[in-house]
């Protein structure tokens, strides 16, 4: 077996005994790859600390014969806690970046930048104000699907291609099935849209190509941001025949509905 080290975050942990555990991790050097951890639960392992949301370097065996290398050593190098407040919101938006990122990344396929991106994702959910984190997971989403090679076209109609105007007084139809936005003349009776305000438009359009810092300046109410969650989500499972439901947000949405009561 080969041994291998990089920096990587754990995306998911599924549990096979009171002493072991596979763990996915993203990994700036080797992509999404699965690990055994043999022993890392137990109380006696004498191993590094396995924490969700922080940055580790990792030392593994790869092995060629079997479809699961083994965890050798772990470090941590950096912990997001969420201790600010909103911990919770600042935990679903943290859980539902690494939610896609598993449901979405190839096995063993490197995305060095996209790694980078993340991590700095999780810095930015770590300090910001609360009310600009729903700002900043909709500007990783799409930067996320920008990397993957998905690009939902939301400046312009996805049928005839004519520029979406950013000055409109009615709302935009967004037609996630079709593979983005549609002006009035290529709309369709029958089709499903979300229909976007002017100003939600704006946001939308404005968070495809911003910066993690422009996002994190951009306060989102929690009935705008589920629209264009819906939006993401929908398109991303049209492209990909996946159930790309967002289970980690789950909360966010009781917490919206309680709010509307």
């Amino acid at each position: 077996m080969a041994l291998d080290k990089s920096e990587a975050i754990v995306l998911k942990a599924y549990n096979w005994s009171e002493s072991s555990r596979t763990v996915v991790f993203f990994s700036k050097e080797f992509g999404k790859i699965a690990l055994f951890d043999k022993g890392g639960r137990s109380i006696k392992s004498k191993r590094g600390r396995i924490m969700p949301f922080a940055s580790l370097e990792l030392t593994f065996y790869n092995s060629e014969k079997e479809s699961t290398g083994y965890i050798s050593d772990i470090e941590i190098q950096e912990i997001f806690t969420f201790e600010k407040d909103g911990t919770l919101g600042r935990l679903a938006y943290a859980s539902a970046a690494a939610e896609l990122l598993k449901m979405l990344l190839s096995e063993e396929e490197p995305h060095r930048q996209l790694f980078t991106y993340y991590i700095n994702y999780l810095q930015y959910i770590n300090s910001v104000n609360k009310q600009f984190i729903p700002a900043l997971f909709i500007a990783f989403f799409l930067r996320l699907l920008s990397q993957l090679g998905y690009h939902p076209s939301i400046k312009y109609c996805i049928t005839c291609n004519k520029e979406i105007s950013l000055h409109n007084s009615k709302p935009i139809l967004f037609g996630a099935d079709a593979g983005g936005s549609v002006c009035d003349t290529c709309q369709k009776p029958g089709e499903y849209y979300i229909s976007l305000s002017p100003e939600m438009f704006k946001i939308f359009a404005s968070l495809q190509t911003a910066s993690l810092q422009d996002a994190a300046v951009v306060p989102i109410g929690l009935t705008q941001v589920t629209l264009l969650q819906e939006a993401l989500t929908r398109f991303i499972s049209s492209q990909t025949q996946l159930d790309c439901r967002l289970k980690s947000l789950a909360f966010i949405e009781k917490l919206k509905n309680s709010n509307n009561k």
